[in-house]
């Protein structure tokens, strides 16, 4: 019998316990805003699948346990992201012991409730545990493939789709991000990483995900460049994640971010968009709404025209818990307000999943 989110969220209970100004670097907070009742409205999936789309977001176990959140999320959404439980530094904070309950309440979770579950992220230098930095560079080596074997084989067969590099490359100038991982490994580690993945889940979908490279600009030329050479050298890379953090003052030109999805499908590569939220806080409060639902609407019209982008992912739902706020909704840069209420966004986003 179909169990609903709040009697999953008591089981869970028991098992609880990404870098630079335009990705998130750390949980998101988790205050307790008092909801008031809302009008039910048309699941956002129904709509996503019907454009052939996964609706997903991200999530953190700890929100599992509250069945105001759960109702929301599990009426709309069928494609959930671990939001930072399952990255390397909480999994493996002290070496050589992995700590899986937080991701694993999250895959328990989705599966129960018929989700697709992306796990994100193997190697991504904001989720480096301590003890590795002071590694010698055949020591970080070991300890690197290490973590994506294990992880990578913990969640085989529950995870859809791995974010396996996440933020390789530099926000300015060419080349790969000054990471700890490109100064101990150089610049091989990238493709090191997918085939290592690959071997331990052949059967995930196997993402690179990155910010910034979203429209068509020189760091998106640099992700094109990346991934076409993954491609020609036969590394086993299935798609790229645009993760889509943006402000609604100045967003990519949608029909920008169409031609780079399509460039990117020319290699043979899915696209998904894979983080997204529109920030609002630099726009005048009586235009914010409208705006960002403007802007939610032409970015994910985009993805709709591109057979091949597939899932759509918000990184959060509710403005009651996103790393952007501080303080509380002071952003208010998601799809449902900080009392769980559809905001104007969540239509804007219907309506483009619907061809309006």
């Amino acid at each position: 019998m179909k169990r609903t989110g709040a009697a999953i969220a008591l089981v869970l209970t028991s098992q609880l316990a990404c870098g630079g100004s335009k990705s998130p670097t750390a949980p998101s907070p988790t205050p307790t805003p008092t909801p008031v009742p809302t009008t039910p409205v048309d699941p956002l999936r129904d709509s996503a699948s019907a454009a052939g789309k996964l609706a997903g977001t991200a999530v953190q176990s700890s929100f599992l346990n509250d069945p105001r959140y759960t109702e929301v999320f599990d009426r709309h959404f069928n494609y959930v992201t671990a939001e930072y439980e399952m990255k390397w530094d909480p999994i493996e904070r002290v070496r050589g012991s992995e700590d899986f309950l937080g991701g694993d309440a999250i895959a328990s979770y989705a599966a129960a409730m018929g989700m697709k579950l992306k796990g994100h992220a193997l190697v991504w230098h904001g989720a480096v545990p301590g003890w590795a930095n002071g590694l010698s560079n055949d020591d970080f080596r070991a300890a690197v493939e290490r973590h994506i074997r294990i992880v990578a084989d913990h969640y085989r067969g529950q995870v859809y789709a791995w974010d396996v590099v996440n933020e390789a490359i530099a926000d300015d100038g060419p080349g790969l991000r000054d990471s700890v991982f490109q100064q101990k490994l150089g610049d091989t580690y990238i493709a090191d990483a997918f085939r290592l993945a690959r071997q331990s889940d052949p059967q995930a979908l196997l993402f690179y995900n990155d910010y910034g490279g979203e429209g068509l600009n020189a760091k998106s030329d640099r992700i094109y460049d990346l991934v076409r050479g993954l491609v020609q050298q036969g590394v086993p890379i299935d798609g790229v994640g645009l993760q889509m953090h943006v402000s609604a003052s100045n967003p990519p030109d949608a029909s920008a971010v169409g031609a780079n999805m399509r460039r990117l499908v020319s290699l043979g590569l899915r696209v998904n968009i894979s983080e997204m939220d529109v920030q609002v806080r630099d726009l005048a409060p009586a235009t914010r709404l409208d705006v960002q639902k403007s802007v939610y609407h032409a970015i994910i019209a985009a993805c709709v025209l591109e057979a091949r982008c597939d899932a759509v992912t918000f990184w959060g739902f509710t403005d009651a818990h996103s790393w952007l706020n501080s303080p509380l909704g002071s952003d208010a840069p998601l799809l449902f307000d900080t009392l769980y209420a559809p905001k104007p966004a969540f239509y804007g986003v219907q309506d483009a999943f619907s061809h309006r």
